[in-house]
């Protein structure tokens, strides 16, 4: 049995999977986002792997511009179905330290 929550972010809220990098001490991985926050993001990735703790650079792409932001692999969220490459996916949150973070999500994505 699972307690009724009300979800405070359901209403309107467009999830949007798109294609972004996240660049790691050693690596470029190509991923996709799952969910956006003020604070972070989800990603996941069919075979990703990121340590906790482990500093990131999200690298977004928008028009011709590739905008990167700074953050931390936060926690680790097990498997999600990525509808864009039909089949599950590992996923993590970001936390995003950069200040440009919030405004950047707040003038392009609907939460």
């Amino acid at each position: 049995m699972t307690p009724y929550v009300i979800d405070k972010r359901s209403g309107g809220r467009i999830k949007r999977e798109m294609a972004v990098q996240v660049k790691t001490r050693s690596d470029i991985k190509h991923v996709y986002t799952i969910d956006l926050s003020h604070g972070g993001v989800k990603i996941g990735g069919a075979l990703l792997k990121l340590p906790l703790g482990e500093p990131v650079e999200l690298l977004v792409e928008k028009g011709s511009e590739h905008i990167l932001f700074a953050g931390r692999v936060e926690r680790e969220d097990g498997l999600f179905h990525i509808s864009r490459i039909g089949r599950d996916a590992n996923t993590f949150f970001i936390h995003i330290a950069d200040s440009r973070f919030p405004e950047f999500v707040r003038s392009n994505y609907h939460i």
